[in-house]
């Protein structure tokens, strides 16, 4: 029994691992994201019925030289693309009434034996 719940919650952890959301609840209230080779910033602006989201980050191989996304969201948009740079990750932009969230997840294949 012990071996069951000790797997299950290595499972619950492990998931977590592979994605991971930042919610912005209110304009100007900025966030970061910290993936295994990516940061990013994110914060929006109210645009006259649209948010303006403004995402700025970097990536392992040039810490140097910030990248920026600017997009704007109407009420129930959502778009997921990866990043010039970034491999293996889908980062998906969604708006939900008055929040909007950033979501980064791991893709490929993972195998696992015993």
């Amino acid at each position: 029994m012990k071996r069951i719940l000790t797997a299950a919650a290595l499972a619950l952890t492990a998931s977590h691992a592979f994605a991971d959301t930042v919610t912005l609840a209110a304009p100007m209230a900025g966030a970061t994201l910290h993936e295994s080779d990516v940061d990013m910033s994110v914060y929006w602006t109210d645009a006259g019925g649209a948010y303006a989201l403004v995402t700025t980050y970097v990536i392992d191989e040039a810490p140097a030289e910030p990248a920026r996304l600017q997009m704007h969201l109407a009420e129930g948009d959502s778009v997921s693309f990866g990043l010039p740079g970034v491999q293996g990750r889908l980062f998906t932009f969604a708006r939900d009434g008055g929040t909007v969230s950033v979501t980064s997840a791991r893709l490929g294949v993972d195998v696992a034996s015993n």
